[in-house]
This record gives structure tokens, C-alpha cells and sequence, in this order.
């Protein structure tokens, strides 16, 4: 009898990542020029989370080249969410390729 390990690769959220995706909800909800339903914000940050789930199936990771990136992690992902908004998805990769995502921003706090 033979019995292989098949080990999950994961996708695993820190503090400060889940942190930031509740901070994007409220934002999005109470965003003065225009503000979301809560259904509609909850659905986008969805989208945001379904994204970074999937992370762990990407074949390639991109390096993270921005400074502000680079304090939180050595990968990033980008999601563009419009013409207008790209989130970025600041994360780590261990030996086993595992997925920590460390940091979530938005294009309107990444500076070049």
C-alpha cells in the first residue's frame, strides 16, 4: 500500500490584510463623493478576496519593484478593479508555495 502526501497549498491572510480589507469596506461605504450600498461595497470586496484566494494557483509571481510594496512583502498582484482603481496585493511565497498576503493598497496611496 502506497500513500502519498498531497500537502494544500494555501492562501493565508495576516492581520494587517484583513485589517485592510475591512478599511476598504468602510471606505466604500461611507466614500463621501459617492458611497456604495453595503451590498454592493460587501460584493467588491469580494471580488478583491476572490482574487487574492486564487493567488495560489498563479504559476508566475511578479516581484514587487515599488518601495511602499516592498516594506510589506517581495510579490504582488495587481487587481484592476476599473479604469480608475488598481488594488495591490502585496504578499509572500514560501518554499511550498504558500501565499501570505501581507498588504492590500490602492493605486491612490502607491506613489511611483
Amino acid at each position: 500500500m502506497t500513500f502519498t502526501n498531497f500537502a494544500e497549498i494555501m492562501v493565508i491572510y495576516n492581520t494587517q490584510a484583513r485589517r485592510d480589507l475591512a478599511n476598504i469596506l468602510k471606505g466604500l461605504i461611507s466614500w463621501k463623493k459617492h458611497p456604495l450600498e453595503y451590498v454592493h461595497a460587501l460584493q467588491y470586496v469580494d471580488d478583491i478576496t476572490d482574487a487574492c484566494d486564487n493567488l495560489d494557483d498563479r504559476t508566475y509571481h511578479f516581484d514587487a519593484t515599488y518601495d511602499e510594496h516592498l516594506q510589506y512583502g517581495d510579490k504582488v498582484f495587481t487587481y484592476k478593479r476599473n479604469p480608475h482603481t488598481t488594488w495591490y496585493v502585496i504578499y509572500d511565497v514560501d518554499n511550498y508555495r504558500n501565499v501570505y498576503i501581507n498588504k492590500i493598497v490602492s493605486n491612490y496611496l502607491t506613489k511611483s
